[in-house]
């Protein structure tokens, strides 16, 4: 007799975790760890900002012909990887290169300033990216249990406002920091500063996150 066996719940979500580290490897480690290489050994700054360009380029592409489609984060991607090699054609100043690093920020502020739009108009992103986390974690039952509450609990709808407004206003500050650090740091120190720099705020969004949705009773 054959038992089928279902998946464990949390296994959509460790797979979700583990594509995300695998692209902040490929995508960043590994760029700016062959960048500050290739600047230890002599290569010029131009040569060791485009190399980073081209060896993130292969998992971009493997990305989307494993995934079959092309989705927001690998759209992104690709632009910025397009704009950073067409700027590096029609010029051979490095900081040119650099730009690409404002482009990825001025994105995110985009998508930070839409997240306080939603919050004022219509419903709050947050409660579509947590149905969409819900449903891996819990199914299409539990997701849609989970965005029911909107409808029904007023501290629901408060809190699930005040997230995505924090979400929004932190990312569309930092697109602003960001832009300012890549036009004002040497350009040896970009990629390692507003690195750190994203990865710290990050961290903190991520800790306050928990927290709050813990605290207000949101987690999906």
């Amino acid at each position: 007799m054959m038992i089928d066996e279902k998946p464990a719940p949390d296994a959509g979500l460790r797979r979700v975790i583990r594509d995300n580290v695998m692209t902040v490897l490929f995508e960043v480690v590994v760029p700016m760890a062959l960048f500050y290489g290739l600047r230890g050994a002599g290569v010029s700054q131009w040569w060791a900002l485009m190399a980073g360009v081209l060896v993130a380029t292969p998992y971009v592409v493997w990305t989307i012909v494993r995934n079959r489609r092309v989705d927001l984060i690998a759209l992104v991607t690709l632009s910025v990887l397009v704009l950073s090699v067409v700027l590096g054609l029609l010029s051979d100043d490095p900081r040119t290169l650099a730009i690409r690093e404002g482009w990825t920020a001025a994105l995110g502020g985009l998508f930070g300033a839409w997240m306080l739009v939603t919050v004022v108009i219509g419903r709050p992103a947050q409660l579509t990216f947590g149905r969409a986390i819900a449903e891996i974690k819990r199914g299409a039952e539990g997701a849609a249990a989970w965005a029911a509450r909107w409808d029904t609990d007023a501290r629901f709808r408060r809190g699930l406002r005040i997230d995505t407004a924090v979400w929004g206003a932190v990312l569309l500050a930092h697109a602003v920091a960001h832009v300012v650090l890549v036009y004002t740091l040497p350009i040896d120190l970009i990629s390692l500063v507003t690195t750190l720099v994203w990865f710290g705020m990050l961290a903190c969004l991520i800790a306050w996150h928990v927290w709050y949705i813990r605290k207000a009773d949101l987690e999906a």
